[in-house]
């Protein structure tokens, strides 16, 4: 049995395609941390909110009209990225898989 090749005498390594192998890289990078998260939702929607309570302030349905049309183009990006976000989701799945295939079945990781 060589290095790479499991117990049954096949090589134990999954084979991951290109695009899989891009998304565990992407991933491996990526901060996904709750402060992050919380500063660009901040980020996001600070602007908007900050007009909606000037045009509040003034009285100006024109400035909170922007601020509301500015807060629901950042849902519908949202939407968007959810949608998209969802096919990396599927993919990062088949990695697991494959390398739980790989475990195979009651062996506990070292």
């Amino acid at each position: 049995m060589t290095s790479g090749e499991g117990r049954d005498g096949k090589d134990s390594r999954p084979r991951f395609t290109d695009e899989e192998i891009r998304l565990m890289r992407l991933w491996s990078v990526s901060d996904v941390s709750a402060a992050r998260q919380v500063s660009a939702q901040i980020a996001y929607f600070a602007t908007p909110a900050v007009f909606g309570v000037y045009g509040l302030a003034t009285g100006s349905v024109v400035i909170l009209g922007v601020a509301f049309v500015c807060i629901l183009l950042l849902l519908a990006w949202g939407l968007v990225s959810s949608s998209r976000d969802q096919r990396n989701f599927i993919l990062m799945q088949s990695v697991c898989a494959k390398i739980l295939a790989m475990l195979g079945t009651g062996e506990e990781p070292r």
